[in-house]
């Protein structure tokens, strides 16, 4: 049996941050804010509405459609130059246009049969996905958290879409454009509960309002290519290999079919935490 030292042992941290630290170059981060003005002719209830124009009147963005914290600190990264050939199924964001902006990531998801570190007798072999994982199933990344940022509407849809190890901040986390100031403003006295963010009585019903949340990645198996298990035909069909699918990010697969998250039933939500 060939041996495979884990990673950490091939690609230490410590070394590998420290040599960053040592050749890297200095470099500032200026946090993006997409911004509320954008959103703020969305006169219908219950449903997301198309993007928007930004207002050339902003004076947040002005007119750009998003806008930057102070850039921090310089801090030392790895900064190269080299020809890439980009690819569809790496992380990225990509401009539709039937459905604006969503997030596109198309990655290989491998099922073993059996776990290799538990005992042959342990209840969780053989690995369940592998015998009934299909098409439409969910994967989730429980440590893969992603920075999001998505538009809500007071009397609309106030659910968060991803929710899964979610995090919001108990102040910052909500912002508004305020017609009168022609400016973004912070809204103070938000409230969440669970994956539903709502404004505060004073706004009025219509307000579109940006949510800044962190949240685990979901891919569902749903490809022209892939979306059902790639099930090895091998030894006669006896060989009991790993299996794999051809995922995509969620985001785009609802954007595609106009769903939406949905709301908690009494202390059960339909989307669970991890």
């Amino acid at each position: 049996m060939v041996y495979n030292p884990p990673v950490s042992v091939l690609l230490p941290p410590d070394d590998f941050n420290g040599m960053i630290s040592k050749m890297g170059q200095r470099i500032g981060w200026a946090r993006s804010h997409p911004c509320p003005c954008s959103w703020s002719q969305s006169p219908q209830y219950n449903q997301l509405s198309i993007q928007g124009t930004p207002q050339r009147s902003c004076k947040t963005c002005l007119g750009v459609g998003y806008y930057w914290d102070l850039p921090t600190v310089p801090f030392v990264v790895s900064m190269s130059f080299r020809t890439l050939s980009p690819s569809p199924h790496e992380p990225g964001i990509v401009m539709d246009d039937k459905f604006g902006v969503f997030e596109l990531q198309e990655p290989s998801v491998t099922i073993p049969q059996r776990n290799p570190y538990l005992d042959a007798a342990d209840p969780q072999q053989p690995t369940n996905a592998w015998t009934y994982a299909s098409d439409h199933d969910l994967f989730i990344a429980p440590d893969m958290t992603i920075r999001y940022s998505t538009m809500l509407q007071k009397g609309g849809l106030q659910n968060l879409p991803f929710q899964q190890n979610l995090t919001i901040a108990s102040s910052g986390a909500v912002t508004v454009w305020d017609q009168a100031t022609q400016a973004v403003s912070s809204v103070s006295n938000y409230v969440v509960s669970g994956a539903t963010v709502t404004l505060p009585a004073s706004y009025a019903l219509g307000t579109s309002y940006f949510v800044e949340f962190l949240a685990a990645s979901l891919f569902v198996a749903f490809r022209k290519s892939g979306g059902l298990p790639h099930v090895r035909p091998l030894a006669g069909g006896s060989a009991l290999e790993p299996r794999v699918f051809r995922v995509q990010a969620l985001d785009f697969w609802m954007r595609q079919r106009g769903l939406q998250p949905q709301i908690s039933v009494g202390n059960t939500p339909l989307w669970w935490q991890i």
